[in-house]
């Protein structure tokens, strides 16, 4: 069957022997072999001999047999002081492993072949296996769970659950120290604990100068992370041993409390019983029977175990385990001193008791409880009060005999006491400490049914009209992360912000004195309209549809809702779901401009909303101007694009081939596009024949040749019009113009391309 002990020693050979400090490699090791030879070479003090390397130093058996000789105060057998082979030093080695043995020290998997060899691990196996026998002491029980107990009961405010971490500041020391012998470090609470390795000198140099307490561990070694859990018991257990500086602190303290008898030790002293029925009764315990005590010393201790146990404090050893007279000194040392935080109280005689449940009080309601007192008790001499947070409850008494029934109502909540006096002293099993709770039929709170991710909401918790009492407020994300709300108190109501993070269904839980009130928890909904998106919105035309699409399905439970405005006028628009979270939204407008356009979630606007869309109405735009004509070359074509009314779009000209003009508005073309323009050239435009004497009533005849001007019209005047003159179409935009003079004066002849003048 495997041990705590067996366990520990394996521990001492592996990496789990370094406590907490796994993370960093082998350091533990060295710390735990500086710690072992410091512990060894201690016990080889006087023999001349010391230890400096576990490997070669133990390989002969003779410094084995002077530790255990030195351990056990015998003489262990003939020791060879100076072997010279083989065969003699194993000879040695296994005279000290039999000398083990036979003090009841349980060896696993050491031999003597092991030690000459010089396995460092099993060595250090085995100087652990001493220690825990030697050092820390006889036990049937795990060492490191009496050492904790006597601890935490010891120095409470340090919160000791490790011989690792928890002593690296140096402050638990401290604290054990003043605990130790008061005086010598009662400043020990405003220690920096950032100081680690100046707090571990310091304290471990006073234990040594003031308490005689053998550094074997170097501070340096005290306050590292490295240090191993084995390193941290063997240091102090020094504090713990019997007679040690802490052993004669408990039993200082116990011997005040005692109201009667006395203490010598944590060991036979209690065997019978008496002494822990004692102690219960001194601190104001009740123990059954008392004073009259039982032939069993287990029935005993275990009436005394039951009072304590109504105080509060839990056993270490059972009644049986107490009773033997090997138990450990440890154990019971650890259980006496959780009784240090009681003060002593006198005893009195069993002139009367109380029975009542003190379980489930509320406010304003009544309660009863019983006090019976022995025959020829003075009712006189019998009073109770119960005592409140700020009040003192009046309590109703009546009579019947030797019984009297108690009634008390009270009025706020909180911690009470009642105490029961009979003769002016407490009675056992009094102080009754209980709790007056609101009354939880009065608590409101309002659900809150939606939240926003990053929006803080308020929750809140009238107690008004139920009294104070412990408001807790929980939330629990759709993670399933479990967050504590700071909760604020004014005026009888609780208030706590919820600011939630992420998307779903988070719990709302509302607890009142560590339970969930009516309808608690809750479910809210979180959403983010932050992750809506809007796609495929952009420009449109009057009195065709526009349609954009809303994507919510990253964004939580919800509904979407747009409004189209133009200008001051709503636009109806019509919002249709297509699949979980997808949105389809369609609006037609009506006139140009721009148009806003707002998107909701659950009545909340989404990022990025209003969005601003430009509607066009290409057949209000106009193009007019001669450059859409005839336009001579070498001259700028002019023509106008009018836009007004038609909206803010964009305006597109594009001239291709033989004066082809396109126009568009908005990516649509104007009305009379595309624009064909046609271009003249008057220096190309021939007149030929043309006389310069004429005859009157004779016709003048000369040609014109418009075949390479381009396409246009030619216009002829005589004399201002005045004279008419026949043009002949000759084919291929050339001509045959005459006219007959009518008098025998100059005549002008004018010819124009179109409205152009010929030169």
């Amino acid at each position: 069957m495997t041990t705590e002990s067996d366990i520990i020693d394996l521990k001492a050979r592996s990496r789990e022997g370094r406590g907490l400090s796994q993370q960093y490699g082998d350091k533990w090791i060295e710390i735990q072999k500086n710690t072992f030879m410091n512990w060894v070479n201690l016990q080889l003090l006087g023999s001349g001999l010391t230890v400096s390397d576990f490997e070669t130093d133990f390989d002969d058996g003779v410094r084995l047999c002077t530790l255990v000789a030195s351990l056990q105060n015998r003489k262990i057998g003939r020791v060879i002081k100076n072997p010279v082979n083989q065969h003699q030093r194993l000879e040695n080695v296994t005279l000290a492993l039999k000398a083990i043995a036979e003090d009841n020290v349980r060896l696993v998997n050491i031999g003597s072949e092991d030690i000459v060899n010089g396995s460092q691990k099993l060595i250090l196996g085995l100087i652990w296996h001493l220690i825990l026998r030697y050092q820390i002491g006889k036990t049937k029980f795990p060492p490191k769970k009496l050492m904790i107990a006597w601890l935490q009961a010891v120095i409470p405010e340090c919160n000791i659950t490790n011989f690792t971490s928890d002593w690296n500041d140096g402050v638990a020391l401290h604290a054990l120290i003043e605990y130790c012998q008061p005086g010598l470090c009662p400043d020990w609470r405003n220690l920096s604990r950032n100081n680690r390795l100046n707090n571990c000198q310091n304290a471990m140099t006073l234990a040594h100068e003031k308490l005689n307490i053998p550094i074997v561990v170097r501070p340096e070694d005290f306050s590292s992370p490295h240090l191993d859990e084995l390193s941290g018991m063997t240091y102090l257990s020094y504090y713990m041993n019997v007679d040690s500086p802490g052993y004669l602190a408990t039993r200082r303290e116990v011997r005040a409390l005692l109201q009667q008898g006395t203490i010598d030790n944590f060991t036979t002293d209690w065997n019978d019983g008496r002494l822990l029925c004692t102690l219960v009764k001194s601190v104001g315990g009740e123990v059954a029977g008392w004073p009259n005590f039982s032939q069993d010393p287990e029935q005993n201790l275990q009436h005394g175990i039951d009072g304590a146990r109504k105080l509060g404090i839990e056993p270490i050893f059972t009644a049986k385990e107490m009773a033997d007279p090997e138990v450990e000194h440890l154990g019971i040392m650890a259980y006496a001193a959780y009784f240090r935080k009681f003060k002593p109280v006198r005893i009195v005689q069993n002139k009367a008791s109380m029975e009542g449940q003190f379980n489930d009080i509320h406010v304003r309601q009544e309660k009863h409880f019983v006090i019976h007192a022995t025959e020829g008790t003075s009712h006189d001499s019998i009073r109770a009060e119960v005592i409140g947070p700020d009040s003192i409850v009046p309590v109703r008494t009546r009579w019947n005999g030797d019984k009297c029934d108690c009634y008390f109502t009270p009025t706020e909540n909180g911690q009470h006491k009642l105490n029961v006096y009979c003769d002016g002293q407490t009675i056992p099993g009094c102080p009754v400490a209980f709790k007056v709770q609101s009354d939880r039929s009065k608590i409101k709170f309002d659900h809150l049914d939606r939240a926003v991710v990053g929006v803080t909401s308020e929750l809140k918790v009238d107690m008004t009209s139920a009294g104070q009492g412990d408001i807790r407020i929980e939330t629990i994300s759709p993670s399933g992360r479990v967050m504590e709300m700071p909760v604020v108190y004014r005026d009888g109501v609780h208030k706590a912000n919820f600011t939630p993070t992420e998307v779903g269904d988070w719990k709302i839980a509302m607890l009142y004195e560590g339970e969930h009130l009516q309808g608690s928890p809750y479910k809210v909904n979180v959403f983010d309209p932050s992750l809506v998106r809007i796609n495929d919105l952009h420009g449109g035309k009057v009195g065709h549809e526009l349609c954009f699409h809303a994507d919510a399905s990253a964004a939580g439970e919800g509904e979407i809702t747009c409004q189209v405005f133009h200008g001051n006028s709503k636009v109806p628009c019509y919002v249709t779901k297509d699949e979980y979270g997808k949105y389809k939204v369609d609006f037609t407008p009506q006139g140009s401009g721009s148009y806003r356009v707002h998107a909701y979630m659950n009545d909340i606007e989404v990022r990025g909303s209003p969005y601003t869309v430009d509607i066009v109405d290409s057949s209000r735009v106009t193009v007019s101007g001669a450059g859409l004509n005839l336009v001579p070359v070498n001259t700028p074509a002019v023509f106008n694009i009018h836009t007004d009314g038609a909206g803010g779009g964009k305006v597109d000209v594009d001239i291709t081939g033989e004066y082809t003009i396109e126009v568009k508005f908005a990516e649509q073309e104007v009305a009379g596009s595309p624009f064909v323009a046609k271009a003249f050239d008057m220096r190309k435009l021939i007149v030929s024949e043309m006389p310069t004497i004429a005859s009157r009533d004779k016709p003048v005849c000369f040609n014109i040749d418009a075949s390479q001007a381009g396409s246009g019209n030619i216009e002829i005047r005589v004399n201002g019009g005045h004279v008419p003159c026949n043009v002949q179409n000759k084919g291929n935009h050339r001509f045959a113009a005459s006219f007959i003079p009518e008098n025998a004066r100059p005549h002008v002849v004018e010819i124009s391309f179109n409205d152009t003048p010929a030169v």
